[in-house]
């Protein structure tokens, strides 16, 4: 019997081992977006992002909402370009529109990157803009996201 109490000691102290080590291994690291699109005439930010960057071993995830205010039918559009070193490894759009989306808000959720590539990406470039119905863009400034000031 006592045999039988070591082992359900030993399995009891193993298993609260594993679920109070496990998590540390869990958290990412992560970069907060918020940046704004070309400015409207009196210089309001009225076309936006809002996201987070996960940043995994290879790839990072990122999930948020791009906003539009413009009345019409013009939109908001957010570049997402992610790059190793200086070469671009990947890139990915999302926009909004207020006339056809919920209040001018489209959230998303994707994973930017190649699971494949040795060293992974270690920089994410987001460009917001305006795109015209009658067509071309007007870029706001462009900001890099670096995974090495990661928090």
């Amino acid at each position: 019997m006592k045999k039988f109490h070591t082992l359900v000691a030993t399995g009891v102290a193993a298993a609260a081992l594993g679920v109070f080590a496990a998590p540390t291994a869990a958290f990412a690291a992560t970069s907060e977006v918020d940046q704004c699109g070309p400015p409207i005439g009196d210089g309001t930010c009225s076309n936006y992002v809002a996201a987070t960057i996960t940043w995994y071993n290879r790839t990072a995830g990122i999930d948020g909402c791009v906003y539009d205010n413009f009345a019409g039918a013009d939109f908001t559009g957010v570049v997402f370009e992610a790059y190793a070193g200086s070469t671009k490894i990947d890139s990915t759009t999302r926009s909004a529109n207020d006339t056809v989306d919920d209040f001018g808000i489209r959230c998303f959720g994707f994973t930017i990157g190649d699971p494949d590539l040795v060293g992974g990406i270690d920089r994410i470039k987001v460009t917001v803009r305006r795109g015209f119905a009658s067509g071309g863009y007007a870029n706001g400034a462009w900001k890099n996201y670096q995974k090495k000031d990661a928090s």
